[in-house]
């Protein structure tokens, strides 16, 4: 028995003071990383309840391979149907009014979210200067293409919902609304004295 117990007791001491065992390695597949983020890109989304229980859905978009090259898109859209109304696009050095043009992907996030409030003080559109008999425009406006002063002054009678935005350095594209239709209007630019 003390032979046991002496055999017993060597294998022991042997087993203890031999090298560790390498742990068995499974074969393990590499995690696969996305892709690196590329270019500025961002969104924002915002609903917009109108004067008259009129209801609609403001987007805006940035693309660009970099933040000072990117184009913004602004678009309304009907809130049922989603039925896209008017849709705008700026490269943004030219909207300077809204996006700095130094900004990261993060700050151009945050330029779309104040890009897409509405900037109209009145939200009507009869708060919109009146385009005076014989004159070239409105004092202070510049109308799009296409508008005629009786168009203009049309949708001023209408008193509909005005959503208006930064569409340069100091101006205000703005859009006169009336259900289902969105009519761009032209720039309301601040008087100089």
């Amino acid at each position: 028995m003390i032979k046991r117990v002496g055999i017993a007791v060597a294998a022991l001491a042997m087993a203890a003071c031999s090298p560790p065992q390498a742990p068995t390695q499974t074969a393990e597949v590499p995690a696969q990383l996305p892709p690196p983020v590329t270019g500025c890109n961002a969104s924002a989304s915002r609903d917009w309840s109108a004067v008259g229980s009129q209801y609609y859905i403001i987007e805006a978009e940035l693309e660009g391979e970099a933040c000072a090259d990117a184009v913004a898109t602004i678009r309304i859209k009907a809130r049922e149907g989603d039925t896209v109304l008017l849709e705008q696009r700026y490269p943004i050095a030219q909207v300077p009014l809204a996006f700095n043009p130094n900004n990261d992907r993060i700050g151009m996030s945050s330029d779309l979210e104040g890009w897409i409030q509405n900037t109209a003080e009145v939200q009507t559109a009869d708060w919109l200067p009146a385009w005076p008999s014989g004159a070239q425009r409105p004092p202070g406006f510049q109308p799009a293409a296409g508008i005629t002063r009786q168009r203009y002054e049309g949708a001023r009678g209408a008193q509909g919902p005005l959503f208006c935005y930064p569409d340069g350095g100091e101006s205000n594209a703005c859009v006169a609304m009336a259900g289902d239709n969105a009519t761009l209007l032209g720039s309301l630019t601040p008087e100089r004295l």
